[in-house]
Parts: C-alpha cells; structure tokens; sequence
C-alpha cells in the first residue's frame, strides 16, 4: 500500500519537474526522494516517473498522483473537523424515499433541518416506493419516507407514521381542452379523463396500484400512457401535451401557473398518504434526535387541509 510520504513525493515530482526541488519541499534529500519514488514504483509493478532531460509523470504516475491528491483533501478535511470537534459529532442520517416525496417534499426538510444543524449530514435515496422497505430492513437506509402501502406498513418489523393526507391533481398543459374544462368546473373527474393518456410517477408499489385498479376496472376509457420513476420526466411529457399526470396536489405546488392547470380530482374519496418509515425498536442512540427533527420538518410541508372534495358517481 502506497504511503502519504510516497504519493506526496510524486506529486510534488509532477508538480515541479523535479527531484531536487521536490526533495527541497519534503526537507529530504534527493536521493531519499529517489528511494521513495523506486519503492512505489516497484511496488506498483510499472514506472511512474519519466526520467530524462525533462522530469514528467506517466500516464500512471499522473492517475496515481491525482488519486493523491483527494486523498490529501480528505486527511487535511478530516483533521479540521477534529480540530474544531466535529467530526465526533457529525451525524449522517441515511434517508430513502419514493420519487415524489423526493422531488418535492425532501429538500426543504432537508435545508430546513441543515439550517439549524450544520453538524447533520443527510444521504437522500431516490428509489422506487417498493425498495423502500428492503432498505430499511437491510439496514442501508434508517428511515423511509413515501406513499408506503399496507403490507409494508403493517410489518412487524417496521413502525410507520402517517405524516399527512392529500388529495389528487390532475396535472395538463395550458390551452388545452382539459384545461378550460378544469377552469369552468372547478376541477376535473376520472370520466374526463376517458381517451386521455395518464403519466404516472413511481407506480412500483405504493398507493398507485390500489388507486388505479378500481379505476381502470371502473372506466373503459381510462388508460395508462407512460410510466416513469422521475416527476421532471412526467412533467415534460404533459408539457409536450403527451399526457396529463395524476398527482398529490403537494408535488404541483411549484409548478409554473402559465405552463400546467391544476386541477383537483373530484367525485372521487380517493386520498394519498404519505408516511414517515422506521425500523422497528430504538433507533440509535446517536440519530434519534435527528429522526425526530426530520419527521417534524416533513410535517411542516403538509400541503394546507383542503375542503373536502365532491363525492358521488364518476
């Protein structure tokens, strides 16, 4: 294994194109530096300096030396956090979750939560909502968060919180037919949507499965158009008047006025809930308040209650 005095001599060879004023770096000498290059190459098993006339690095010597470099960044990284007693209290909470709690209600949890603890480091997974519990379990991810459905729910190996309900949007393009329909009716119903591809987000499990069945069962002229995991490709599709999305209405509020309609879904009791995942027994010790502070900061995104929707036969 190379060491940090061997890969700084190289790089201070690369740098300066040099033995002598590299060894006048390390206050060694030059034949040390000599020592210490031959060692690495012969360890390496192929040269990494280029002697001659002029003193450069081969193509290896220069992979080498990069791979050096970041090395030396992560050291001096890791030695100021020390010195500032950080790193002994840096917190790296592993957090997995479906698409569109990913695009939409995890980043300003996340700057929220940064904002008042920049000792706290969150990993965010994007993933389908049906890995989501295998993460957990498998001990990859210490929450899931996501439109999570019963029988992960209901494990006996995870404990979920619902952390808010919300209703369904219908998402079109301006100008559209669909669009001054919404207008006039305050919203649209699954029979307007007869003839008109859905664009789906995330539909591997989760709650779209159970929604959707009844649905297609229910009407003929219901179909399915394009399914996609990311809510920006969904987006560009309806966009581009290829589709119209079925959304919670929390993943629209940001959309751009002039280029999407929003309209609820009515006639229908048809909700979508959004949960907060763990595993089951204590957490650790050193993540607990974490965990906590993350659950009441995707609380804060709840979308405002809503009236409750028209209900009655579509």
């Amino acid at each position: 294994m190379p060491t940090l005095r061997q890969l700084k001599a190289l790089a201070l060879i690369g740098q300066t194109g040099s033995f002598t004023r590299a060894a006048e770096k390390l206050f060694i000498t030059q034949s040390a530096v000599s020592s210490l290059i031959r060692e690495l190459e012969e360890e390496i098993g192929m040269p990494l300096v280029q002697r001659g006339r002029v003193i450069s690095l081969t193509e290896a010597g220069e992979h080498l030396q990069r791979a050096g470099q970041r090395a030396d960044l992560e050291i001096d990284r890791a030695l100021k956090d020390l010195r500032l007693g950080g790193a002994a209290q840096r917190v790296v909470l592993r957090v997995a979750a479906g698409s569109l709690s990913s695009a939409a209600l995890l980043p300003p949890a996340i700057a929220c939560l940064q904002a008042s603890d920049p000792q706290l480091k969150i990993a965010l997974f994007d993933r389908p909502v049906g890995m989501l519990g295998d993460m957990l379990l498998q001990g990859e991810a210490d929450v899931a968060v996501g439109s999570i459905d019963s029988p992960l729910r209901l494990s006996g190996e995870l404990r979920s919180t619902l952390l808010f309900e919300d209703r369904i949007a219908v998402v079109c393009a301006r100008g559209g037919a669909l669009d001054e329909q919404a207008e006039r009716a305050g919203g649209l119903g699954w029979s307007d949507l007869h003839h008109t591809d859905l664009v789906l987000v995330g539909r591997t499990g989760g709650q779209w499965n159970l929604l959707l069945q009844d649905q297609l069962a229910a009407h003929e002229g219901l179909a399915i158009g394009y399914e996609v995991q990311l809510l920006s490709t969904a987006l560009e599709l309806v966009r581009a008047r290829l589709g119209v999305a079925v959304l919670p209405l929390y993943a629209t509020r940001h959309l751009a006025e002039r280029d999407f309609c929003v309209a609820p879904l009515l006639k229908t009791s048809a909700g979508w809930s959004t949960y907060f995942v763990t595993r089951q027994g204590p957490p650790d010790a050193a993540k607990a308040a974490s965990i906590e502070r993350l659950r009441e900061a995707l609380r804060a995104q709840a979308p405002a209650r809503p009236q409750r929707a028209p209900r009655g036969k579509d």
